[in-house]
């Protein structure tokens, strides 16, 4: 079991490694799209582009494809690191050339040390096998923990470190909550019963008290419940709450706590990468408007405005931001505030040209995100030559050949050629040899 958990181990933290890599690079993605469909973007799928992030995180394997964004920044750095290797590799493939040219010329000289080398090399592989076993022990003894292995364990710490505060924190809240009475007020089940009714919701969700916790708030994804203040009930009227009511269901309605917890155990596997946890809290912004934007198609269309009020009335007086993952509560968020009211404004239940914008949007970001990289690159295109492009090679390797063998190798090539009966031309470059008549 312990080999298992050694072996595997830092497989998948190599895994996560390159996961959350790829996935910081579709947070930014996401937020150019965003940024640059600020105004045309409907709430509910402006908060489906993070749904994408989610899958990205998830998908333990994707195909490649070459419209990959991956492929084209992978491809674009390629290009880069091999146009500034060129020049090196070309002369390492000449010095490859001219040595060829070099042993080719001494053949009868290896001939002549073949026998020595062999009882040479048969006598230090006898000192290598002789000493093999103690080498090794020493190096086992002596090798120092690695930089991969020390980060490994520093994650492993984070990890167990977070799970173990979230835990806490959500086991503390639930305990807390199960003291607490259930509202059976008639006005305020009446109420809630009105609007469950109208949203077809057929499940027994029961509204509690929320103690310290002010704001309206849903708690739990397999039971939800309802959390109101005490504050609450006594200072809304009757339609404040029935708005109240309308987002708290849409949150139950559209999964919201399911999908809180997914992303926050995500980004416990995912502590260490502070673009992730920047991406939670846009994404929670938004979640909050897409609930807006649902809980507004029960409403008629003079109630938008009373609906915006009562909104800001409620993040004014009565929010206080405990963000948790098993929580699903406003946002306090100044910037935010604006685009809900703005949002509510301009809020059209049936859109179709913003919901073309939105589906395109998704779809183009999908494509680009959720496939890996190709692994030759760009189609292969950079493992093909024309032919003029090869005779141009060709004829640079030629110049470049004379140019760069070294007066030693120049001597020991004409020395060669001498001793098999070749003689250097007259006025010639040392290249071009005659053989004695």
């Amino acid at each position: 079991m312990t080999d298992i958990f050694v072996y595997y181990l830092p497989q998948f933290f190599d895994w996560v490694l390159k996961t959350s890599i790829m996935a910081s690079i579709a947070v930014g993605l996401i937020l150019i799209v965003k940024t640059l469909l600020r105004n045309k973007l409907t709430s509910r799928w402006n908060y489906l582009l993070w749904m994408i992030l989610i899958v990205r995180l998830l998908l333990p394997w994707s195909p490649d494809s070459s419209f990959s964004i991956y492929s084209i920044l992978s491809y674009g750095y390629k290009t880069i690191i091999s146009f500034q290797t060129q020049p090196e590799d070309n002369l390492n493939k000449e010095r490859i050339h001219v040595t060829t040219a070099i042993h080719s010329n001494k053949n009868m000289e290896k001939e002549h040390y073949a026998a020595v080398s062999q009882q040479k090399m048969a006598k230090e592989s006898n000192d290598i096998i002789s000493n093999k076993a103690i080498v090794s022990d020493e190096k086992q003894k002596n090798t120092p923990i690695s930089f991969h292995t020390i980060i490994l364990y520093i994650w492993l710490i984070g990890v167990f470190a977070l799970s173990l505060t979230t835990y806490c924190i959500n086991r503390r809240l639930y305990n807390f909550i199960k003291k607490q009475p259930v509202i059976t007020d008639k006005r305020i089940t009446d109420i809630f019963e009105n609007c469950k009714k109208t949203m077809s919701v057929q499940n027994s969700i029961p509204i509690v008290l929320a103690g310290k916790i002010s704001s309206p708030t849903v708690l739990g994804f397999f039971r939800p419940r309802v959390l109101l203040s005490r504050e609450l009930i006594n200072q809304l009227t009757d339609p404040q709450l029935r708005h109240i009511f309308y987002h708290e269901l849409a949150h139950i309605k559209r999964r919201d706590v399911g999908v809180n917890w997914i992303m926050h155990s995500l980004l416990i596997i995912n502590w260490f990468n502070p673009i992730l946890w920047f991406a939670y809290f846009c994404m929670r912004d938004d979640q909050e408007l897409a609930c807006d934007a649902y809980a507004l198609t029960f409403m008629e269309e003079e109630e938008k405005i009373s609906y915006g009020h009562t909104i800001i009335s409620l993040l004014e007086h009565f929010s206080n931001f405990y963000q948790a993952p098993g929580l699903a509560n406003l946002s306090r968020n100044k910037k935010n505030i604006k685009r809900r009211i703005f949002m509510i404004k301009k809020f059209q239940k049936k859109s179709h040209k913003g919901s073309a914008i939105s589906v395109i949007a998704v779809i183009a970001v999908s494509s680009l995100t959720l496939l890996n990289a190709h692994a030759d690159g760009s189609n292969g295109k950079t493992k093909e030559q024309t032919s003029s492009e090869k005779v141009a090679t060709n004829e640079i390797k030629k110049e470049k050949f004379k140019i760069h063998i070294t007066a030693e190798e120049q001597n020991m090539i004409e020395n060669s050629n001498v001793q098999s009966g070749f003689f250097q031309q007259e006025n010639g470059t040392g290249f071009f040899f005659y053989k004695s008549k």
